[in-house]
């Protein structure tokens, strides 16, 4: 029977396809990696991999063993956590992503905090990438994330209605407008989050469906950073309503209203369906879907 150290290693060799990068992320060489996967296909009686000069690819029964792989995993961690919390707090790990750490997270946590006291919550807040990635490794128990997530294994809920804004500097040309036609975005210069951000691909996605091309500019992580280039007119940006408010109500940028396309989206409330749903996930999640939106 495999052993857990075994699993952990095939699944490493599945997320990076080679196994000199498994080997480098696990700390271990890659002579060892190669026998664990080598003593795997011989227990199994099967091949996991084909092997390619540039990386591998797993066959039909390597997808069998990772589904059961990631299970047994799921659930030997989640025992290690119960136990070794049983006699104190539930902990839960959240992860948020950026507009939602930015402008929400805080008022959650605190309620959270104000109706189960006996929950330990830790918070890591990164794009969604980042966030899809660590909830599929088991580092985070539940999150609210702002863009797509494209792994099957984990589940997401709309729960939360939020909307995009354009914004540009008080002595941009489109200052003097309430709103703009996504024709009048052609070819202009933007401020935009980085890759992997749920915003950015909303974005990038409403532009690349209307063929409407423009220039990036400027990429940078903190909505700050953005407001304060676009107040310095190097570009136009685009973040949640929620992320600019306040600089548009103390008149230091401009909201502008694209005429004809939605800007709509939700927040999704997202977990890994191979790990077992506790009682503080599921107090987090009745919350979240309590909350009436203006709270949030």
């Amino acid at each position: 029977m495999a052993t857990l150290k075994q699993l952990k290693t095939f699944i490493a060799v599945v997320e990076y396809k080679k196994m000199s990068e498994a080997a480098r992320r696990l700390y271990i060489s890659q002579p060892t990696v190669s026998q664990i996967i080598s003593d795997l296909e011989n227990e199994y009686q099967t091949r996991l991999f084909e092997r390619f000069p540039r990386e591998l690819k797993i066959t039909p029964a390597g997808m069998l063993l990772l589904d059961s792989a990631r299970e047994i995993i799921a659930s030997h961690e989640h025992l290690e956590q119960s136990m070794k919390h049983a006699n104190s707090l539930r902990t839960l790990r959240v992860g948020a992503t950026l507009t939602i750490g930015n402008t929400m997270m805080g008022t959650l946590v605190e309620e959270l905090n104000r109706q189960h006291p006996d929950i330990d919550v830790t918070v890591f807040v990164d794009n969604t990438k980042i966030i899809e990635h660590r909830m599929i490794n088991n580092e985070l128990d539940i999150a609210l994330v702002e863009g797509i997530i494209v792994r099957q294994e984990i589940m997401t809920e709309p729960v939360i209605e939020d909307s995009l804004c354009v914004i540009c500097g008080n002595r941009h040309p489109f200052a003097g407008r309430n709103s703009i036609t996504i024709e009048d975005l052609r070819h202009q210069n933007f401020i935009m989050r980085e890759k992997g951000s749920g915003t950015r691909a909303i974005f990038e996605n409403i532009m690349l469906t209307h063929h409407i091309p423009f220039v990036t500019r400027w990429e940078c992580s903190s909505r700050c950073g953005i407001v304060d280039a676009v107040r310095h007119n190097l570009g136009l940006g685009v973040l949640s309503r929620r992320c600019i408010s306040e600089y548009v109500e103390n008149g230091d940028i401009r909201c502008l209203l694209l005429e004809n396309v939605s800007m709509k989206r939700y927040f999704y409330l997202c977990h890994n369906q191979c790990r077992p749903v506790t009682s503080q996930m599921q107090d987090f999640i009745h919350l979240v879907e309590s909350l009436p939106q203006e709270q949030v």
